[in-house]
């Protein structure tokens, strides 16, 4: 599986290859060989970048995680990697690459509404998380994984896909709540957790009265994820 998408420049200066023109990204499943590749693009996120995605100061991938995503059973948890496909700035170390290395990985850990624990949906729950190496964020990587993402999981029948975030972060959240339709807003100490549906199928929760809303905490934030 392989999508070329082409993602929006950002307006905001930042470090690394900073703002420019319109970027394409090649967007592609991450392949059970993919560790090296996963554990270098982790190697270049600042210990912030991490903080924020992780929810800990961690030094290197979860071995959990790790081995989820490159188990290559996207039924369970999906993932893929954001590679830049340019147009690069001329000072640019990737505009004399012919292969940039990745700077994006986005995965979809899908929770079965079945045993203890069990989302409290009438479907599988996909909760999503992205992550993007410093100096590419805000340049349309985190979008286009998203992208490819969601139509993977609505091939599979995904209906609902779930994201939380820490202060700092809400953007993710403000970029789903444009996409998707928002079901449920929660917090949980300094945790915010949104819902939204995949497809336009209704689904009620206890409170919502069938309006989709259900318990809002608010999520702000602008711009688009990565």
């Amino acid at each position: 599986m392989t999508n070329v998408i082409t993602g929006a420049a950002s307006s905001t200066p930042s470090p690394g290859p900073g703002p420019g023109p319109a970027l394409r990204w090649r967007v592609e499943a991450v392949r059970p060989q993919d560790g090296p590749v996963l554990d270098g693009l982790f190697a270049r996120c600042s210990a912030e970048t991490v903080r924020l995605r992780f929810f800990g100061r961690l030094r290197q991938l979860p071995r959990s995680y790790l081995d989820a995503v490159l188990a290559g059973r996207p039924e369970r948890h999906d993932a893929v990697i954001a590679y830049p496909q340019g147009p690069f700035p001329p000072d640019s170390p990737s505009a004399y690459s012919s292969c940039p290395a990745p700077v994006g990985l986005g995965s979809l850990a899908t929770e079965w509404a079945d045993g203890p624990g069990a989302a409290p949906y009438p479907c599988p729950l996909g909760e999503l998380g992205l992550l993007v190496v410093d100096g590419w964020q805000r340049r349309g990587a985190g979008a286009a994984m998203l992208d490819v993402l969601f139509d993977r999981a609505r091939a599979r029948g995904t209906r609902l896909v779930s994201a939380s975030v820490l202060p700092g972060r809400q953007a993710l959240l403000g970029t789903l709540g444009r996409r998707l339709r928002p079901v449920r807003m929660s917090r949980a100490t300094d945790t915010l957790t949104g819902v939204y549906r995949l497809d336009p199928a209704e689904w009620t929760e206890a409170g919502d009265g069938g309006s989709g809303h259900g318990e809002r905490g608010g999520h702000g934030g602008r711009g688009e994820p990565g």
